[in-house]
């Protein structure tokens, strides 16, 4: 699980990791099972969550 922190208006980004064929259907990005978003907690502004995925995506923080 992949725990990251945001606050409000900031993003992550979900996409193909490095590597991964680019002539993969959406089936086969998820053939091992869904992306589960969990909210661990929060204090002000901030929300931290741990993120499972596939390893054929990436999860990143959107860096402005």
């Amino acid at each position: 699980m992949l725990v990251l922190s945001r606050r409000a208006d900031e993003s992550i980004v979900i996409q193909p990791a490095d590597g991964t064929d680019t002539k993969m259907t959406l089936a086969e990005l998820f053939a091992n099972g869904p992306i589960q978003i969990t909210l661990l907690g929060g204090t002000g502004k901030r929300v931290k969550m741990g993120i499972d995925a596939p390893v054929q995506l990436a999860i990143r923080r959107k860096d402005e």
